[in-house]
């Protein structure tokens, strides 16, 4: 072998062991993981009352606003009940304060000794059961008024809408999810992080986040929080150790990692993959 042939070699043991060390000392301060997936809080929007639609306003992958009318079911059965509330209510007014003018005029015959107390108490009674009646003919107007206010459904919160198929004419039932509501205004990203790294990684550290979907395109995020317990630890069907086939596979943690500086050029969507590196100098 010629110096020349011994020297490339030292060199590229060299290169090999330098590329190893600097790989092993940017993973030391540099965790990464290419299992992670774009969360944000969802909403199942539901009607509060039962009837058909009767109006719709939106449709499905729409970007709508807080307080943005969606949908409306038809009101004249509401209007109807509000109406016959207001009815009950006055009636039940009207014979309340008769009962008043009667239990007072009663009242003090019985206080002069010229009707017996009996009859005083009677008035009373009569007067305390209409004013029981007048408290639920309130209530009953109240709840009247809120099931006309609550036919027109409105958006909680800004967001884009999914699985919506909703067609006028449909019969809803109150309480039934009928479609669903991503909200826009808090993203974050699960990273399942290896048990090796996850000691190095606490609370606040930020870190950086590649998107399939937007080659090219990073984000910045922060560490707001570490799983308790392993991805396998709350599985609908966990790991049988005990059984004896036992192997031993290195357990992911998620960290949650909020994303601090979202782009509306590039949107970002639930369960979009990604890749994580988090600073942990």
């Amino acid at each position: 072998m010629t110096k020349q042939q011994i020297f490339y070699s030292v060199f590229i043991i060299l290169l090999i062991i330098g590329s190893f060390y600097g790989y092993t000392r940017y993973n030391a301060f540099y965790p990464s993981t290419d299992d992670a997936y774009v969360q944000a809080n969802t909403v199942n929007i539901a009607a509060q009352v039962t009837g058909p639609v009767n109006a719709i306003f939106v449709q499905d992958h729409a970007l709508v606003k807080k307080g943005q009318l969606l949908f409306s079911i038809d009101p004249r059965p509401f209007e109807i009940a509000l109406k016959k509330a207001q009815a009950v209510l006055t009636q039940t007014q009207a014979e309340k304060n008769t009962q008043q003018k009667d239990t007072a005029r009663t009242l003090q015959l019985v206080s002069t000794g010229q009707l017996p107390k009996a009859d005083g108490d009677d008035a009373q009674g009569k007067l305390d059961m209409l004013n029981a009646s007048l408290k639920i003919a309130q209530s009953e107007l109240a709840q009247a008024e809120l099931n006309l206010e609550n036919t027109k459904i409105l958006s909680s919160s800004s967001g884009y809408l999914t699985n919506f198929t909703l067609r006028q004419g449909e019969m809803v039932q109150a309480t039934s999810p009928l479609f669903v509501l991503v909200e826009t205004d808090h993203w974050w990203i699960n990273a399942n992080m290896k048990e090796t790294d996850i000691e190095r990684i606490h609370i606040g550290q930020t870190a950086k986040i590649l998107l399939d979907m937007y080659p090219g395109i990073s984000f910045k995020g922060k560490v707001q929080g570490i799983s308790a317990g392993s991805g396998a630890a709350f599985a609908i069907l966990p790991p049988e150790n005990a059984t004896g086939n036992w192997v031993k596979v290195t357990q992911r943690f998620p960290v949650r990692i909020n994303i601090i500086n979202p782009d509306p050029k590039y949107p970002l969507r639930i369960g979009a993959s990604g890749e994580v590196v988090v600073d942990t100098r």
